[in-house]
C-alpha cells in the first residue's frame, strides 16, 4: 500500500474565442490602472513559481537516488493518535498484517517484514503486529535515546551495578573503569554488549529505571504502540516485547542519524579506556551481525547498512537495514523462526527480492 501523496501539475490552458480582460471593466483612472495591470502580473508570476516548485518536486521523486550508505532519505515520527493509514503518509510505510510475495516463502508462525522506505510500501508481510519478546533489538531503542540525549564525549565510571551475574555477553568492564560514552555506545552497537548497555543507560538516563522510561517514551512518539521496555540491554523479561512492524518504525528511526547508522554497519571495533588503577586498556570486539561482517553474504547490489541477528539453539531473529545499488532504503525483519536455517532463508529471499526490484 502507498502513502506517497501523489500531485497533479497544474495545466494552463488559453481559450481563443474569449478574451478575459476586455470583459474587465476597468475605472479610467490612471493609478487604478497600474495596480490591476499589477495584480495580474503578479498572478502569473505566482503561477510560474507554483508550476516550476511542483515540476522539481516530480523530478525528485522520479531520479534514482545516489549511493550513500547512511543516507536519511525517508520516514518521520507520528504520535499515537495518528496511527492510520492516512495520518501516518507523509513518509511511512503502512499495510496489510498479512500479504504475499512471490519469491518468499514464510512458514506457519513465523513474523516477517520486508519495508520499501522510499516507496512507503510493505511488499511482503507476515504477523505484522503480532507481539514478540525482543531480545537484543531492544538496544536498538537503547542506541537511539543515547544518541540523541547524552553527551557521548561525557567519560563514564563503571559502578557494580552495570555488571549484573546474569549478563550473557560483556565487553569485559570492571566496576571502577573509566571510559567515554561513545565507546559503550560502540560497544553495544557492534558487539551487543550488555554490560555497556547497562552502564550507558545509567550514565544518560542518571538511573537505569529513568532511562527505560525515556525509551518506552520515544517508542510512543515513534507510534510504537506494540512495544514495551522493562531494560537496556534486551534481557528476557516477560513485559518486554516488541513486533515486525514497531521494529521497522525503529530503524527507520535510526536511518535519520548518518552516525549511528555508520556506527551500526561497522565490522569490529577496538575499546580504549582506563581501568580503576590508571592504566590504558584495550580490547577488541568482533562485530555480531553476520550479514554486517560478510560471514553471511548477501545478493549483488545489496549493502547491509547494520541492525541486529542473533541466532541460537533456541531463538533466531534479525532485523536490517538494506541499500539497493541505486541507494532506495529498506528493512527486513524476521522474528520468531524455529531454527537458523528459516532465519538465513526467509532473510535471504527478502534480499534477494529487493536486488531485484
Amino acid at each position: 500500500m502507498k502513502c506517497i501523496n501523489k500531485w497533479k501539475l497544474p495545466v494552463f490552458k488559453k481559450d481563443g474565442k474569449v478574451n478575459f480582460f476586455k470583459k474587465l471593466k476597468l475605472p479610467k483612472r490612471p493609478e487604478k490602472k497600474i495596480i490591476l495591470g499589477g495584480g495580474i502580473l503578479g498572478i502569473f508570476l505566482l503561477a510560474g513559481v507554483i508550476f516550476l516548485v511542483f515540476f522539481l518536486q516530480k523530478r525528485n521523486f522520479d531520479e534514482p537516488l545516489p549511493y550513500d550508505r547512511s543516507a536519511r532519505l525517508s520516514g518521520s515520527p507520528v504520535q499515537e493518535s495518528a496511527m492510520v493509514e492516512e495520518g501516518m503518509a507523509s513518509g511511512l510505510c503502512v499495510g496489510k498484517s498479512e500479504n504475499s510475495l512471490e519469491g518468499i516463502d514464510g512458514q506457519e508462525g513465523e513474523m516477517t517484514g520486508l519495508f520499501d522506505i522510499r516507496n512507503g510500501e510493505i511488499p511482503f508481510s507476515q504477523n505484522l503486529y503480532q507481539q514478540k519478546s525482543l531480545g537484543r533489538l531492544g538496544q536498538l531503542m537503547t542506541l537511539l535515546v543515547a544518541y540523541e540525549t547524552f553527551n557521548l564525549d561525557t567519560s563514564v565510571t563503571i559502578q557494580q551495578e552495570d555488571l549484573l551475574n546474569d549478563l550473557d555477553r560483556t565487553c569485559g568492564l570492571s566496576a571502577g573503569d573509566v571510559i567515554p560514552a561513545r565507546q559503550l555506545l560502540n560497544a553495544a552497537a557492534v558487539y551487543s554488549a550488555e554490560d555497556a548497555c547497562f552502564a550507558l543507560a545509567r550514565a544518560a538516563g542518571g538511573s537505569t529505571e529513568a532511562f527505560v522510561e525515556s525509551m518506552n517514551t520515544k517508542a510512543q512518539e515513534l507510534g510504537m504502540i506494540n512495544t514495551n521496555y522493562t531494560n537496556p540491554a534486551g534481557l528476557q523479561e516477560d513485559e518486554q516485547y516488541t513486533t515486525v512492524y514497531d521494529t521497522y518504525l525503529l530503524l527507520n528511526a535510526i536511518l535519520g542519524h548518518p552516525d549511528l547508522t555508520n556506527i551500526l554497519g561497522q565490522l569490529n571495533y577496538t575499546l580504549d579506556y582506563n581501568s580503576s588503577g590508571g592504566d590504558s586498556k584495550q580490547q577488541w570486539l568482533d562485530g555480531d551481525n553476520l550479514y554486517v561482517t560478510g560471514i553471511v553474504s548477501s545478493p549483488k547490489g545489496i549493502t547491509v547498512l547494520g541492525g541486529k541477528l542473533y541466532v541460537s539453539d533456541s531463538d533466531n531473529y534479525g532485523a536490517l537495514l538494506v541499500q539497493d545499488h541505486y541507494g532506495n532504503p529498506y528493512v527486513a525483519v524476521v522474528l520468531n523462526t524455529d531454527n537458523q536455517t528459516n532465519l538465513y532463508e526467509r532473510m535471504g529471499q527478502m534480499l534477494k527480492v529487493i536486488s531485484e526490484s
